[in-house]
Formats: C-alpha cells, sequence, structure tokens
C-alpha cells in the first residue's frame, strides 16, 4: 500500500530565509508580500528568485492579523516586533502552518496562540515572557513604553513581568533554557 505524505506547511520569516538552512522540496512554504520586499532590498535577491519558484505568497487576513496584535500588546511584545513579523505569526496562525523564525519576540507570540515554530539556525525559547517596561531610577512599572517615566525621568527599560516554561513535546534533552 503506497503512502502518501503531504509536505508539513511553514512560513519563513526573512531570518529563515536568509540562512537558507531549509529543504525546498520537502515542505511547502509559505512568505507573506512584507517578507519578500524586505529581502528584495539584500543582497540575496538571486537566491530569492529561485526559492520564489517554491514558495505561496500570501497575506494574511484582518482578523489574523489582530489576534497577533493583540497578544502581543498582551506580553509586551509589540514594539519588538515589525508589521512583517506581524505578518509572517499571522499568516501561520491563519494557515495552521509551523513557524520558521529566528526571532524570539515571534517565537513567543507563536507561543501564547498555540502556533508550533522552530528555528532556523538558534536554540527555540523554553519560556513565554511577558514583558514591561521599569523605571531605572524610582523602579516603577508601565505596562507601555512611554520612553521616560513621569515620576522621576528616568528612562524606561524592558523587565520580564513573569516567565512560564513551555512543555517541548519534541523528546529533546539536555541544555538550559
Amino acid at each position: 500500500m503506497h503512502q502518501h505524505h503531504d509536505p508539513e506547511k511553514m512560513v519563513l520569516d526573512t531570518s529563515a530565509i536568509l540562512s537558507r538552512r531549509f529543504d525546498m522540496s520537502s515542505s511547502q512554504f509559505y512568505v507573506t508580500s512584507s517578507i519578500l520586499n524586505e529581502i528584495e532590498k539584500g543582497k540575496i535577491s538571486r537566491y530569492l528568485k529561485m526559492a520564489e519558484l517554491s514558495m505561496n505568497v500570501i497575506d494574511p487576513e484582518s482578523s489574523s492579523v489582530a489576534k497577533v496584535i493583540d497578544a502581543a500588546r498582551t506580553t509586551g511584545d509589540i514594539d519588538r516586533l515589525s508589521n512583517t513579523d506581524i505578518d509572517a505569526i499571522a499568516l501561520a496562525l491563519q494557515i495552521g502552518a509551523v513557524l520558521v523564525t529566528d526571532d524570539y519576540s515571534m517565537q513567543n507570540i507563536s507561543k501564547i496562540l498555540g502556533i508550533k515554530s522552530t528555528s532556523a539556525t538558534i536554540k527555540e525559547i523554553g519560556k513565554v515572557i511577558e514583558w514591561v517596561y521599569r523605571c531605572t531610577g524610582c523602579g516603577r512599572i508601565y505596562e507601555k513604553n512611554i520612553g521616560t517615566c513621569v515620576i522621576c525621568g528616568h528612562v524606561l527599560k524592558n523587565y520580564p513581568r513573569s516567565t512560564r516554561k513551555i512543555h517541548q513535546p519534541s523528546g529533546k534533552s539536555g541544555g538550559s533554557g
């Protein structure tokens, strides 16, 4: 009996494409038009032309983008994500694909939204982080980055409010994270 195996759907972000560490024949690859625009500005446009033959270019629906933005606001990652990053996460959410990214904030939001993610070149995140901003002078906590503290005028810095360990079902062991 012949078994047909459908290739896994994968949404590639810019870092994943630039790494060139994926087999174009083993999966169905998806990108957004904003990702292609970012890469066309770079030096690997010839590689991109070959890769485009194997990629599906789809832009996410506004409802998917809104879900990603809401999640990013909740975790405090919103200031770390570009519109291109948000589009890539939204597309993975929309089509039920694995998100391939080396961006920790993108991985963080993916975990929150239940999107499977993997890394092209770095170790995947082991914790989901919720970010806030803390005054470097008086220590006051802010939900949003307003730049400087309204109380003492010192600069606000990113600070993890909470972290939650992620259960990794892959069977990988060892290392820290």
